[in-house]
């Protein structure tokens, strides 16, 4: 890392060592706001919860359990909540993270110089027949000799046509360059017109890398309203918009750049429904802060209004908010008490959002004098998030499979968000199965080639995984392009025969790595469109190059036999 201190335990004494002096097998404390010095196997965790977006993609913090299978997590990575106990597993170099350094830069991406080509000299042979009859026919084997040599050495230039195929390239890079489209090389053309394969990563490339809330369930019948054309109206739906503003980790509206995806996705909810910040932090004075937990799965915060009213809101997963409730409203907006039957359509509706690879949260409220650590809250309503995609994707891809070109979807992303981006977008047509890292890990090479001709999605995969997905790929002859934005996406990148990012909003390892620039997605299509223009007009130029030569062939077979 960097000499930062880091927390072990050595010989049951805690001391702070750098984090130069760690050795593997080292017992490594990490808590609240700590970047993680190595990658670490956890075995103790009280609530901890790890933003591993550079490692992985995945846009979500995670939550880190003893029980369950990942018990892992990786140098580099933000601890969002919570406290640790891991043993060193991996350092440096040898970390997933370093593996993503050390092994682009590893990887040769020097373009191959083109070399004079000499697929179509067989045509020389065809000046043989002629030449002989020639030679036996007329007494100046000289003059004879001189004049097919030099008709030769013209056939064989017809055929070397890579200094105007080079012209034909040069002229495409300065399009693209007009276009604001960085190209390193322009031999990258010749690989272009060969692509048949093309990898996408899923956050920030796919899809924005932000959340969007799609839909609110509200009332007894939990009843759906979508939030892109906020046209409900009523008493309830003015308090949603209400808590969706001031219900969130951030004290401050000025720092609301700085949310979390959940925050950011309710606050820009309420903006949406024409709330103003300014207005309503003037209205409401924050005198309580619970701040999410990892272990009760929500957050809740209190205000007191001018008026001296004290009001309370609770939000986080829906299956634990529930818990926290003793009723709910009804279409009338009347409260009503909360019973078995409303529990289980709340608990059902979660799990068929989560299932559908979104994100369900839902908020309560409490007003008066209650004690907002206990069961006082009225549910109010269940928010469906989303990570929506990200303008053109799903005609892009539409276009790149019309064009003959198979899409893929490589992402560390949980399996059902990269299904259902997948068959938005148009990526899982026919199977809707995702290949996950964990299962890759235990199969054979081999087999995951096999299944790589087949299978388009891929999800929960680790940075060497998409790199090793490619090789496969590649080693069956086909010629893969890359596309992707994260760290997390350097070896892929690297690998690819075409490393693909943007000029912004991507990490510094991915623009490092990549041999084209967009500035946003829809420019894929130019490029690719350009690219099959491309070669349209060099298999032009080449029959026609070859025309040239049988006319001249031609001529010489009419010469010497009619003579």
């Amino acid at each position: 890392m960097n000499g930062s201190i880091v927390t072990v335990i050595r010989g049951g004494i805690t001391q702070n060592i750098s984090d130069h002096d760690l050795h593997l097998g080292d017992l490594v404390l990490i808590q609240t706001g700590d970047i993680v010095p190595a990658d670490l196997k956890l075995i103790e965790s009280r609530s901890l919860e790890v933003d591993e977006f550079d490692v992985t993609g995945e846009l979500l913090p995670v939550l880190k359990k003893i029980s369950s299978a990942d018990v892992f997590v990786y140098m580099g990575s933000r601890i969002i909540q919570g406290s640790a106990k891991g043993i060193v597993v991996a350092l440096g170099s040898e970390t997933v993270y370093g593996e993503i350094v050390n092994q682009v830069a590893s990887i040769n991406q020097t373009p191959k110089n083109h070399q004079i080509e000499l697929r179509h000299s067989w045509i020389l042979l065809l000046l043989l027949p002629a030449f002989w009859q020639s030679i036996s026919r007329f007494p100046n084997w000289q003059m004879t000799t001189l004049f097919y040599i030099s008709t030769g050495i013209l056939l064989f230039l017809l055929q070397q046509n890579e200094f105007i195929v080079s012209f034909f390239r040069k002229r495409e890079q300065q399009r693209n360059n007009q276009r604001d489209i960085s190209i390193r090389y322009s031999d990258i053309f010749s690989l272009l017109e060969r692509i048949d394969t093309i990898c996408f990563d899923k956050t920030g490339v796919l899809t924005t890398r932000h959340m969007e809330i799609s839909n609110i369930f509200m009332f007894s019948s939990l009843k759906k309203f979508d939030t892109k054309y906020m046209g409900f109206e009523g008493s309830t739906q003015d308090l949603i918009r209400t808590a969706s503003a001031l219900c969130t980790d951030i004290s401050f509206f000025e720092k609301v750049k700085s949310a979390n995806p959940v925050d950011y996705a309710f606050i820009s909810l309420a903006q949406r429904a024409g709330v103003n910040l300014v207005e309503i932090s003037s209205k409401f004075h924050r005198n309580l802060d619970g701040p999410f937990d990892s272990e009760k799965r929500y957050m809740y915060c209190g205000y007191v209004t001018k008026e001296r009213e004290q009001w309370y809101f609770l939000k986080g997963d829906p299956d634990h908010v529930v818990l926290q409730c003793k009723d709910y409203i009804d279409e009338n907006n009347k409260k009503r008490k909360l019973d078995f039957n409303f529990r289980s359509e709340v608990k059902a509706l979660s799990r068929s959002i989560s299932q559908n690879g979104d994100t369900a949260i839902a908020m309560a409220f409490a007003t008066g004098d209650v004690d907002p650590r206990q069961k006082e809250y009225t549910f109010l309503c269940m928010a469906q998030l989303e990570n929506s995609l990200q303008d053109g994707a799903k005609e892009i891809v539409e276009g790149v499979i019309k064009k003959g070109i198979r899409p893929l979807l490589l992402t560390g992303d949980k399996p059902e968000a990269a299904v259902k981006i997948a068959h938005t977008c148009g990526i899982a047509q026919k199977n809707e199965a995702a290949l996950s890292g964990n299962v890759i890990d235990r199969m054979p090479l081999d087999e995951v080639g096999r299944q790589a001709e087949y299978c388009s999605v891929f999800s929960k995969l680790l940075p060497s995984q998409k790199a090793t997905i490619i090789r496969l790929l590649q080693n069956k002859g086909h010629h893969v392009m890359m596309v992707g934005d994260g760290p997390n996406d350097g070896i892929a990148l690297r690998v690819a025969d075409i490393g693909v990012s943007f000029k912004y909003d991507s990490s510094q390892i991915a623009r490092r790595y990549s041999s084209i620039l967009l500035n946003r997605l829809t420019d894929l299509s130019e490029l690719i469109d350009g690219g099959i223009n491309l070669k349209m007009r060099i298999a032009k130029l080449r029959r026609f190059m070859i025309l040239i030569s049988m006319v001249l062939l031609f001529v010489v077979y009419l010469v010497v036999f009619i003579r």
